[in-house]
């Protein structure tokens, strides 16, 4: 390895870490963004938002709640 090797990969450690921070603040609350569209869609269908059993977040809100529709309709003839 030369001198300069050292210098170059802590540059690039330190470019790529710049812009692993500047790519993540891209998409700025796209989670609660989702979750309100979730949320909105589920009550229009007569439902109510709840959260899914899956153990762990995975930062997805269409994985961490589920659709719950309480009046679901009958086979039933009035």
């Amino acid at each position: 390895m030369t001198k300069s090797a050292p210098k170059i990969l802590l540059a690039l450690s330190l470019a790529l870490a710049a812009s692993a921070c500047a790519s993540a603040g891209s998409r700025p609350n796209s989670y609660a963004a989702e979750l309100a569209e979730l949320e909105a869609s589920c009550t229009a269908r007569g439902g109510i938002l709840t959260p899914a059993e899956v153990g762990r977040q995975v930062g997805r809100p269409q994985t961490e709640y589920a659709c719950r529709i309480n009046d679901g309709g009958t086979r039933l003839r009035n």
